[in-house]
């Protein structure tokens, strides 16, 4: 059972969720030791576990006392409660007696906010709606704490904070870990690396990082993150393992590669392995809705390594994204079957 601070209190602005969240609150409350989540499918099939309340507690209270959260302190609860990161605002604002606003689950929360906020979890399609309408940036500049998860937070969002002077907490974590164990600030005062919460620790083997969180589990947690250990509390992350491109034997990592091609265009886009006779696999990237007026190998030359030059382009009209916002990378490269591939001259 998990008792509530007597401070806790829920303003619903929408009634989407409330029949879910007053069933959730149920299970907290209830004699039951463990509750059951749901994994977000960002790598394959949504799957069910299970952890103990206590674990659950452990991991809200180690939040509370990062950002310093405090009774009667409003948050805003904007993502889906049916997976662990909208579960944990629950929770982080059960014990610290926080004023829990929900609101649609929108890229347009910001409409919903008309009054001092301390604390918000954002998706990264929701932080780049504050950042390009007039009031959601205002907005945006008097919240107290962001942490934005479930995908990478692109360059041009990147600038964009950096130019209006407002650092947001990336975060990293997964169900097994029950939401973030790592956080980077990003923007105004952006750092270059995670960096891990009060008892966790990180490891790597075989180029992929090893969590170590004895609050929430018992052993060490092997995920396909590719990192580049710093030392073992922090840490940069490189990619995921299952997403590795094959070609010709280099083996290039998508998210890594689409980061260093931000700056060539100013719309989505994903890189993607097509398969190919000669090398095994072609680098090609999918654009969304439209072509960029100049694409040519001439303007990668000097700033990527050869062999991660794309040979391959296409266009999607959307791309497909899980449920909790993250990018479905495998689906959408399903979509491309159907596609015309035309070559990067």
């Amino acid at each position: 059972m998990i008792k509530p601070n007597p401070h806790f209190k829920i303003t619903y602005h929408t009634f989407e969720q409330k029949e879910r969240i007053e069933d959730i609150l149920k299970m907290l409350k209830n004699d039951s030791n463990r509750i059951t989540c749901k994994t977000s499918g960002s790598t394959g099939t949504p799957k069910l576990i299970q952890f103990s309340k206590k674990s659950l507690l452990a991991s809200a209270q180690n939040s509370i006392d990062y950002f310093k959260l405090q009774e009667k302190q409003s948050a805003i609860l904007c993502i889906s409660v049916d997976f662990i990161a909208g579960l944990m605002m629950i929770v982080r604002a059960m014990i610290s007696g926080m004023h829990l606003h929900v609101t649609p689950v929108s890229s347009l929360t910001y409409n919903y906010i008309r009054f001092k906020v301390d604390f918000i979890a954002l998706f990264p399609k929701q932080l780049d709606s504050f950042i390009n309408d007039s009031k959601g940036l205002q907005i945006l500049k008097n919240i107290q704490n962001v942490i934005v998860g479930g995908g990478a937070i692109n360059l041009n969002i990147e600038n964009q904070l950096i130019s209006n002077e407002i650092t947001v907490h990336h975060s990293y974590g997964m169900t097994e870990t029950l939401s973030h164990v790592a956080l980077k600030k990003t923007g105004y005062e952006g750092e270059n690396t995670y960096r891990a919460l009060p008892g966790v620790s990180f490891d790597i083997k075989n180029g992929c990082l090893e969590i170590y969180y004895p609050a929430i589990r018992d052993r060490k947690l092997r995920t396909n993150d590719i990192v580049e250990l710093i030392d073992c509390s922090s840490f940069k992350w490189l990619g995921r393992s299952d997403f590795v491109i094959n070609t010709g034997g280099y083996k290039i990592n998508p998210e890594e590669l689409e980061q260093k091609m931000a700056k060539f265009f100013d719309l989505d886009f994903m890189i993607m392995g097509v398969e190919d006779k000669e090398f095994g696999q072609k680098i090609a990237i999918v654009f969304k809705g439209q072509t960029p007026q100049i694409i040519s190998k001439k303007i990668f030359s000097k700033n990527i390594h050869p062999y991660e030059i794309p040979k391959l382009y296409t266009v999607l009209n959307k791309f497909q994204f899980t449920q909790n916002g993250k990018l479905d990378r495998r689906m959408t490269a399903v979509k491309t079957n159907e596609s015309v591939w035309k070559k990067i001259l």
